[in-house]
């Protein structure tokens, strides 16, 4: 889960993207004009509008915070914002979309609450992923050759991490078909890992 421990508006003026009410738009998530290595904080007030963002520590992994940037702060459009250079907002290093649903979704139409079953289907064939219970659970290591691998290159990855249902029963699952737990990777056709079925609750793309 996402915690933003404080924020601070950006007091500057641009033409803004209308976001209301909680439904927005389709917004692509790729590298490319938006999103690159050359991206400033100012080029994204441009892009989005200062009212649509604002600065902000965000929680990371491990339970560090990292001064970065939201847009559209609150909202099913929610992006988060990584610099190289925090202190001077330049160099881009990673965009994250997080939770259960969310307006971004990639080229490929990866998107937050999207299933492993129907990302096995896009990517025509199994892929792997890191087991559960630990920091980076279900984090895809390797779409395996198939069409998904595509989607990163050498100066842009994506990273997709996958989240167990917390309120489904899987130890009867588990107990029969074995634990998919752990930091080693599992083939998403892995009878658990079907059963279970998780689904995507982070996409990033990381920039070098």
């Amino acid at each position: 889960m996402k915690i933003v421990k404080t924020l601070i508006l950006v007091p500057l003026i641009a033409v803004s993207l209308a976001v209301t009410n909680g439904s927005q738009q389709n917004l692509v998530l790729e590298c490319g004009s938006i999103f690159n290595a050359e991206t400033t904080l100012e080029s994204l007030i441009r892009e989005f509008g200062a009212t649509n963002v604002i600065e902000a520590e965000i929680h990371e992994d491990e339970g560090f915070y990292e001064h970065g940037a939201l847009i559209f702060p609150g909202s099913q459009a929610e992006l988060q914002v990584f610099w190289h250079d925090p202190e001077t907002r330049q160099s881009l290093r990673k965009v994250r979309v997080q939770g259960d649903h969310s307006a971004w979704q990639t080229p490929d139409g990866l998107k937050l609450g999207l299933d492993l079953q129907s990302l096995e289907a896009i990517n025509r064939r199994p892929f792997r992923l890191t087991g559960f219970g630990w920091d980076y659970g279900g984090t895809v290591g390797s779409w395996e050759n198939g069409d998904l691998g595509a989607s990163s290159s050498e100066s842009c990855r994506l990273v997709v991490r996958l989240g167990e249902d917390s309120s489904k029963d899987s130890w009867e699952v588990i107990r029969k078909h074995g634990s998919v737990n752990g930091s080693d990777t599992f083939s998403s056709g892995h009878p658990t890992m079907q059963l279970m079925n998780p689904k995507i609750r982070e996409l990033s793309l990381f920039l070098k």
